[in-house]
């Protein structure tokens, strides 16, 4: 009886999961928005749900690292012209948002405009102080005209230049409409 309770419990969780993206040989695809990225074998999808913002999000797992990363996935539509003016307020926009986070500050050598995909994309590095530890987060916005997203990572500062690099050979693979 245990079992099938059990089974019952998790069915609206599996649903929920197949409702908001699939994992495909590697390649992960989010129903909602239509972004795709890909995720190396030794990387694991740890969980997911829905933000306050209406954007959902996809917890995954550097099995090599053991860091874990965020992916906030949100559809809209947007002129492309005005993607430049939104990406130039992104910083200050997050530090605002960290305020709770003690000297959250971005290294003004870390920031880098590029793209993704063919898409316009903005990458950075933040440092703070968490229980007294040294603390970076990485973050790399993209933008498409229907639908952007946002990789980000926590950790403390020793652990980013191995991170780095993994979560940028994820981060390269995105495909943002």
């Amino acid at each position: 009886m245990a079992k099938r309770f059990l089974l019952f419990a998790l069915l609206p969780l599996i649903a929920a999961a197949q409702s908001m993206g699939t994992l495909e040989n590697g390649v992960y695809h989010h129903n909602r928005t239509g972004i795709e990225f890909t995720l190396p074998p030794d990387w694991v999808i740890v969980s997911h749900g829905h933000a306050s913002d209406g954007a959902q999000y996809v917890n995954v797992r550097d099995t090599v690292s053991n860091v874990i990363g965020t992916v906030w996935l949100k559809a809209r539509t947007i002129d492309p012209a005005s993607i430049p003016a939104m990406m130039s307020r992104r910083l200050d926009s997050k530090v605002a948002q960290r305020n709770n986070y003690e000297g959250y500050k971005f290294r003004s050598d870390s920031v880098r405009q590029t793209t993704i995909g063919g898409k316009p994309a903005l990458s950075a590095v933040a440092d703070y102080v968490s229980a007294g530890r040294q603390m970076v987060e990485y973050i790399t916005w993209i933008d498409g005209e229907r639908s952007r997203v946002l990789f980000s990572a926590r950790m403390a500062t020793s652990e980013l230049p191995a991170f780095q690099s993994r979560f940028d050979d994820v981060i390269q693979t995105a495909l943002v409409p």
